[in-house]
């Protein structure tokens, strides 16, 4: 199974001037054993979800993942310590990020389970309010709109509407 991942520019988007479906939130690439543009992961204000031999764990400081075999990075962090983290007046969310859509996030449960939750017609702090519904114990927002792609079973259930540069994959071992 996969879900969508991180924010990026499409090539189709004006603002990003000749940009082709660049990404600037890093991604653990459990094949290669490293994080995709690493350097990225101590900038403010990005959460991360991230898989190790310890089990599933939320952070808000992405550059203290350390040791993750599969691992994603982005913004808004939506749950940490099962509270709620954000709200739609704060400072750095998009006018699309505050919006009532679809959105897409990772959240965990302590450190045994890993969920992936899809919500409809929701605004960022809705989205939060059903992670911790869900109890979430950490939660990350992912890309939404036309992003949004759930694959399962070998076909698209969701999406996606668009190509994308990375996803969260689910494989058996």
């Amino acid at each position: 199974a996969g879900v969508n991942g991180t924010y990026f520019c499409p090539a189709a988007y004006p603002e990003c001037g000749g940009k082709t479906d660049t990404f600037d939130f890093s991604v653990y690439n459990t094949r290669l054993g490293r994080w995709i543009n690493g350097g990225n992961l101590g900038w403010g204000g990005r959460a991360a979800v991230y898989v190790d031999g310890g089990g599933a764990h939320y952070t808000q400081n992405p550059a203290s993942a350390g040791g993750p075999s599969a691992g994603i990075a982005n913004y808004p962090g939506l749950v940490d310590g099962g509270n709620v983290q954000i709200d739609d007046n704060q400072s750095g969310l998009s006018d699309k990020q505050r919006s009532v859509g679809t959105k897409v996030g990772l959240g965990t449960r302590n450190s045994s389970n890993l969920m992936v939750v899809i919500a409809y017609g929701v605004n960022m702090q809705q989205f939060a309010y059903v992670f911790k519904a869900l109890g979430a114990t950490g939660a990350v927002n992912l890309d939404d709109g036309g992003s949004t792609a759930l694959y399962y079973q070998g076909r698209y259930s969701v999406g996606p509407g668009r190509n994308l540069p990375n996803a969260v994959i689910f494989a058996p071992r």
